[in-house]
């Protein structure tokens, strides 16, 4: 394979990586607040700690991917971002 190719499927690989932690991260943030309106605080509070990692790791992702690859995702972290922020509100 050559190295074009290597560098194609790395990238493809990337994002698929990275679409799989945005819906887990989604995911994460509707645990929390189920978990917290069934009265488990802890829960939450992992959950949301999970996903602020998951965030972490996205942009990580994204920063190792060209521009034309992340930028469709440039809204979807803006929009877990703020879901992240308001669940914390939610179960603070």
């Amino acid at each position: 394979m050559s190295d074009a190719q290597n560098h194609r499927a790395s990238d493809r690989v990337r994002v698929e990586l990275i679409e799989a932690d945005v819906d887990m991260a989604f995911g994460l943030v509707d645990d929390a607040r189920e978990e917290f309106h069934a009265g488990n605080l802890e829960f939450a509070r992992a959950a949301l700690d999970d996903a602020e990692r998951v965030l972490s790791d996205i942009k990580e992702r994204l920063g190792k991917i060209d521009a034309a690859n992340s930028a469709p995702f440039g809204s979807l972290v803006d929009e877990l971002r703020k879901a992240i922020r308001a669940a914390q509100s939610e179960c603070a």
